[in-house]
């Protein structure tokens, strides 16, 4: 019994401790860092077309990196650069590969789009929160997609999306928590917008350790994307909803660890008739400092 006794408020003070921690938004760069970015996707698509389902499966991946030219109490900048994207599609039959650290990829019908895409750069300046405060350029300018692309480069949206730097005002990829101070169970939404579509995320701070603070977030989302082949126009909207954890850096703030899954229906609008289509994407994104 003396144990018993003994044993149950030792259980209540650890757990009052867990729920009483406190977590700032500040993130903790430092001048010179360099954070590698690896992100891994897997994209499946299902197209109802002349009664038939038509299957598509994406693997691709990406590398890049964020420098931290200047750090200061009050903001940082950081260069933003691409340094690796691959992916193996197949679909309808067909299967295609590439791999921008192959030269023989890099010399065929891929690699011309792609050192385009693995050429940009941008810098931005954020807050010790991650909002961002200034970026240039504003906006990179989307090259022309050859025709044998159009699907491949729709199901890598998510890759080719990295070279896009955020808006001014918005929440950059490190900005996680919201301006005020949370603590374990706290609860928050972000909504935005932009030329895609509306997105509405809520996050819940659901564990606090002695090295990590973890983040569960649902999300949902309206999306159209445009696109076209042999002169024809097509309009995909899609319905999302996703659901993730997200692990950051206790001392820093910094992501760590992102895992996402986003399943969608929806509907391709093409010369009078609407195709229903369903997908399927799961995405894992490791942050690592790479000096």
């Amino acid at each position: 019994m003396k144990k018993v006794i003994v044993f149950i408020p030792l259980f209540f003070f650890t757990i009052t401790i867990g729920f009483g921690q406190k977590v700032n938004s500040q993130l903790k760069f430092e001048q010179g860092q360099i954070l590698q970015v690896s992100l891994q996707v897997n994209t499946t698509i299902v197209q109802q077309a002349m009664g038939q389902a038509i299957d598509f499966d994406l693997d691709g991946s990406a590398v890049h990196f964020f420098k931290i030219t200047n750090a200061t109490d009050d903001n940082s900048t950081l260069h933003h650069y691409v340094q690796q994207i691959a992916f193996h599609f197949d679909g309808m039959g067909q299967k295609r590969s590439f791999n921008s650290d192959n030269e023989n990829d890099m010399n065929g019908q891929f690699g011309k789009p792609m050192k385009k895409v693995l050429d940009k750069t941008y810098d931005m300046i954020i807050d010790t929160t991650g909002k961002v405060l200034m970026v240039q350029p504003e906006k990179i300018e989307n090259s022309e997609v050859d025709e044998r692309m159009v699907l491949i480069s729709s199901m890598l949206k998510d890759v080719l999306y990295i070279v896009q730097p955020p808006q001014k005002g918005s929440a950059s990829f490190f900005k996680i928590f919201p301006d005020s101070v949370v603590s374990k169970g706290s609860t928050w939404t972000d909504v935005s917008e932009n030329e895609s579509g509306k997105f509405s995320t809520s996050y819940t701070l659901t564990d606090i350790t002695d090295s990590t603070t973890v983040v569960d977030f649902t999300g949902i989302s309206v999306t159209a994307s445009k696109a076209e082949m042999m002169g024809t126009e097509s309009i995909t909207t899609m319905n999302n909803k996703s659901t993730g954890r997200i692990i950051l850096d206790k001392l820093t703030g910094i992501i760590r660890e992102k895992k996402m899954t986003t399943e969608s229906n929806g509907a391709t609008e093409v010369m009078g008739n609407s195709l229903p289509v369903t997908s399927k994407t799961t995405s894992v994104i490791t942050v690592s400092r790479k000096n």
